[in-house]
Order: structure tokens, then sequence, then C-alpha cells
């Protein structure tokens, strides 16, 4: 403090040719970095043993951890800590090495479990007309099945506590646009969680006595295919996790199924081909 001020008192006195050359103050040293924590060498371990399989061995191990135990995030077949701690607590829950890793005796296990769970909920990825994309239903649980107003097909628990729509936006809608809607304050309403990419966006919303999850998918055509599940709070204990195993299911724009060996070519291609032989 005292050298500050006595360079204060020679600045008002010097000169301004003086204060020209009086040098800067040297700015404050940076913090020193605080080194990375090490990662969790089972966590590391986990991971290397999950990237070794394929990546449909891998989805499939995250959707039977849907049905079988709490995972509550998306089945791509990517490693992180929710995938690592739900297999965690699959193995705690059936008594097993506590490593995060899934031997092959234990995926036999793991998939035994999710199919029994799948067949007391008739569980099934169904191919939505209305729309054209596939879709998993528990029909043992939206019981009752329709149309609905957005050129999809909806179904219903038979008390009517959750609902399951499947949506085609009209021609001329862009993603960004229904996104700003389903994101847009409302009263009564709170947007829980959204996330907006180049192709697709998810958002979820609460109110004081239901909660609601929307995902919109750009296909590409630009057409845009989607789900909405709204339900009760009263019901969310279990239609949470449905939620989860529904849009882990769901596939906008799938491909076209590829033709059964020996089966007859359409007219169309017929005529494509008498053409192709024609020119040639």
């Amino acid at each position: 403090m005292k050298n500050a001020l006595i360079l204060f008192s020679a600045l008002v006195v010097l000169p301004s040719a003086t204060l020209a050359q009086a040098p800067s103050a040297a700015p404050p040293a940076a913090p020193a970095a605080r080194p990375a924590p090490a990662p969790d060498p089972r966590l590391v371990a986990a991971q290397q043993a999950f990237e070794a399989l394929p990546e449909a061995e891998r989805k499939a191990i995250q959707q039977d951890l849907g049905f079988a135990t709490a995972f509550n995030g998306a089945a791509l077949g990517t490693f992180g800590p929710l995938t690592f701690n739900a297999i965690q607590k699959f193995e705690r829950e059936q008594k097993l090495n506590v490593d995060g890793i899934l031997s092959p005796e234990e995926r036999k296990q793991l998939a035994a479990i999710a199919g029994n769970a799948r067949r007391a909920l008739r569980f099934a990825v169904l191919d939505d007309a209305r729309t054209g994309a596939k879709i998993g239903v528990p029909q043992n649980v939206f019981v009752k099945r329709e149309t609905n107003n957005n050129g999809g097909s909806r179904w219903q628990t038979a008390d009517g506590k959750a609902t399951l729509d499947t949506i085609v936006a009209p021609a001329g809608e862009t993603l960004q646009a229904l996104y700003d809607r389903a994101t847009a304050a409302a009263p009564n309403r709170k947007v829980t969680y959204k996330l907006l990419r180049p192709d697709f966006f998810v958002v979820t919303a609460e109110t004081a006595t239901g909660k609601s999850y929307r995902r919109m998918t750009l296909g590409p055509d630009g057409a845009l295919r989607g789900f909405a599940i709204g339900y009760d709070k009263g019901v969310a204990t279990e239609l949470d996790k449905l939620t989860i195993a529904v849009a882990n299911s769901y596939d906008a724009f799938p491909a076209p199924a590829a033709p059964t060996a020996g089966a007859r070519p359409a007219a169309g291609a017929l005529a494509t081909a008498a053409a192709r032989a024609a020119a040639g």
C-alpha cells in the first residue's frame, strides 16, 4: 500500500513526458491450472469392453437396460456414466460381480429379464401406416388405438391418463418453427428439457398435473415426423420409464425392407428393367 501511494504521488508531480515513460505494472500471474482428476480405472475398463462390441449389440444392451433396470439415456451405442451406472445397478440387483462389464452369461441374463418385461407389457415395435414410422408401443398399457388430427395414430390407456401420438407435420413446416412453438413460454407450463440438433429436437415439459415428451425428426426429403407422449403425474413412475423405451425404439424414417429372395419384382421394376434392356 505504501509503495502504491509513493508511485501515485510521483505521477502527480512528474511532467507529461515523464508520465509517458512510466513503466506499467506487471499483470498478475494467472493461477496455476488444477490438474485434471485421474479417470476412474473401472469406468475406463468398462468403456473399453463395451466399445469392443458391435454397434448393434451396444444399442441392444442399452435398450435391454431400459427394461431390466433404471437406464434413462438414449440407446445410441455410446458409453458414458449413464450406461456404466445402469450396468452396475443391474449387477447389484442380480448379485453379480459389480464391475460395469457384462460377461457373456450376464448379457444373456440381462436379455432374458428385459425380454420378460417386454412380454409383460406386450411391447412391440409397430409399423405406423399413417406416418410411415416405426414405434414401440406397450400394448398392455396403451390399450386403445385410433387416428388423430396430426396425420398420425393415437394410443391411450384405458383410463385416458396417458396418450401416445405419432405426428406428420404439414408441408411447409420447418424443424426450427416447430421447436420454437414447443419451447415457447405458456401459462402454467414449464419446459424441463430441450435439445435442438440439425435433424431432430426433443422437448419435455411439465404442468401442475402432467408431463409431456415431444420429439420431431427431419427426413432426407424435408418431411417432418415425430411423436408425443403426455401423461398424468399420478402415473409418472411407470410412464417415465416407458417414455424412454418408446423413444429408443422410434424410427421416423425406416429403411425400406430388403426384398425377399425369390420374390416377384414389382410391375414398376419390371418396366424399368425392360426399358434398360431395350436401351442396351
